[in-house]
């Protein structure tokens, strides 16, 4: 199985569905988790292929995240679950095991911490309740922060 992930928070014209679906021609991906989906929530028939989104119809083309499925590789889905705008998961059976691919799309350190640990807890509640027995494979954005940190210079004296 070949899994990609992409940042789609650009994707929000009319059109937009083509990119990840020649993506996954062009690179011969089964799954591609997004991020930013602005497609709103459930699932989707795109010719050949099928999105899976816990995305919010939005203005601002921000949360949401989903799963884009080659259609050869629609038949190895057991379940698609929708947490909320940030985290869903896609549960895959193989034939001698399953596999859960969880996607998320993390706040920004900027958030407030009550925010970042309401959604790391859930995170963690969630990935709890999938079975012992699947493999867990967690993809998505972070969104950590690369650059200078403003550090506080102490004078001691």
């Amino acid at each position: 199985m070949n899994i990609g992930t992409r940042n789609v928070r650009s994707l929000f014209w009319s059109e937009a569905l083509k990119v990840p679906h020649n993506e996954l021609l062009k690179l011969d991906f089964d799954v591609v988790t997004l991020q930013e989906t602005p497609f709103g929530s459930g699932t989707q028939k795109f010719d050949n292929s099928t999105l899976f989104n816990s995305g919010l119809e939005s203005k601002k083309h921000e949360y949401g995240c989903g799963f884009y499925v080659r259609g050869e590789f629609l038949k190895y889905i057991k379940d698609f679950k929708i947490i909320n705008e940030r985290i869903c998961y896609l549960r895959l059976k193989a034939k001698w095991f399953s596999c859960t691919l969880i996607n998320v799309h993390a706040p920004t350190n900027e958030k407030m911490e009550e925010v970042k640990e309401e959604f790391y807890n859930l995170l963690d509640e969630n990935i709890n309740q999938i079975a012992n027995s699947d493999i867990k494979i967690i993809r998505g954005d972070f969104n950590a922060k690369v650059g200078k940190e403003d550090i506080q210079t102490h004078h001691w004296q």
